[in-house]
């Protein structure tokens, strides 16, 4: 069974989501400047590649998961750090318990239709300063992304419910 969710360009030029294991085949958005091999931060591109995924987080207080990932749901003091001169760049925090060293952090409460489901895109597993960080599979407010792969609620909720700890996302340019 192939565990990899795939995310490409179809030849209408628009973004596709496809998961061959729950023949789930749906539209996605993508960063506003489109694709890159070379992220960097604020540049609004989502990254190329194939990548492992992290934490899932969400509002709701328990899901169906059994993908042997993590959940944690959505709480007003958790925030994930794209200040490249914080020593918890690309990390999610709890305000509640790490002192503030940063001064730009996505507050991941303030995205209630986008973070509803979300799962982190590890683009950057070694948190390297300034190449990307808060990549994640998220549901869609119906635009484009800084950077993220935004798809339906539905289908979201379908793959968290359908991945494993081997599951992979692969992000190709056709």
């Amino acid at each position: 069974m192939d565990n990899i969710i795939y995310v490409f360009q179809n030849k209408d030029n628009r973004w596709i989501l496809k998961f061959p294991k729950c023949n789930i085949e749906v539209s996605a958005y993508i960063g506003k400047n489109s694709v890159t091999k070379d992220k960097k931060e604020g540049d609004g591109k989502t990254t190329l590649g194939k990548f492992e995924l992290g934490i899932i987080l969400g509002k709701p207080t328990n899901i169906n998961n059994k993908s042997g990932l993590k959940y944690r749901q959505i709480t007003k003091d958790m925030y994930w750090v794209d200040d490249s001169k914080s020593k918890y760049y690309n990390q999610l925090v709890d305000i509640s318990k790490v002192k503030k060293d940063w001064n730009s952090a996505e507050h991941l409460i303030d995205y209630p239709i986008q973070y509803e489901y979300l799962i982190e895109i590890k683009t950057n597993p070694d948190n390297i300063k300034g190449k990307g960080s808060a990549i994640f599979l998220h549901c869609s407010n119906d635009r484009e992304t800084a950077g993220c792969i935004a798809i339906d609620r539905d289908t979201m909720k379908k793959i968290i419910e359908n991945i494993d700890t081997y599951t992979k996302i692969e992000i190709l340019k056709t």
